[in-house]
């Protein structure tokens, strides 16, 4: 059957507040938009997101909440993980080979530059980075995603916040 991951960049957030940390920086209005039109996006496409896994980062968690709410998957099962806040490419290898095998299609809410890397370390498909908002999406030739590897991986393509625009927005 094959395993795919939609690697997401948390969309636009606000610049941070004097004294604010940066793990508590939340979504622009502007971001809340991108993540919903994403999550409306993912959910014309794909209706069978198995789970979700987001830094936890305040703008990531807002994020996956945003497309959660978009594609009908119960927020309360999201699960954030402090790991992804400063991940490296190693880490988000590792989280992805913990996958319940059940799952089929995830998404990971992160952030630049490691999703970026990630995404290049895994497919061996360089761009230049990945806009705020902006999604790609991986398959695996495996039944397991402790099978994954840069071996069975392919890019299928980018989508960033001006591809998912609507005609009527």
């Amino acid at each position: 059957m094959g395993k795919t991951l939609f690697i997401i960049r948390h969309a636009r957030s606000r610049q941070a507040e004097a004294g604010q940390k940066d793990l508590d920086r939340i979504l622009a209005s502007e971001g809340l938009q991108q993540a919903t039109r994403l999550g409306a996006y993912i959910y014309n496409k794909y209706t069978e997101i198995s789970g979700i896994l987001c830094s936890n980062a305040k703008r990531a968690i807002q994020t996956a909440e945003q497309i959660a709410d978009q594609i009908n998957y119960d927020i309360e099962m999201i699960v954030s993980d402090e790991d992804l806040y400063e991940a490296s490419v190693r880490i988000i290898i590792n989280k992805v080979c913990e996958f319940n095998n059940d799952w089929n299609e995830v998404i990971i809410v992160g952030h630049n530059p490691v999703v970026s890397y990630f995404v290049e370390h895994i497919t061996g498909h360089y761009f230049d980075g990945m806009a705020e908002g902006g999604m790609v999406k991986i398959s695996f030739d495996v039944d397991e995603w402790t099978e994954v590897s840069t071996a069975n991986a392919s890019f299928e393509y980018y989508v960033s916040p001006d591809d998912y625009v609507t005609d009527n927005q």
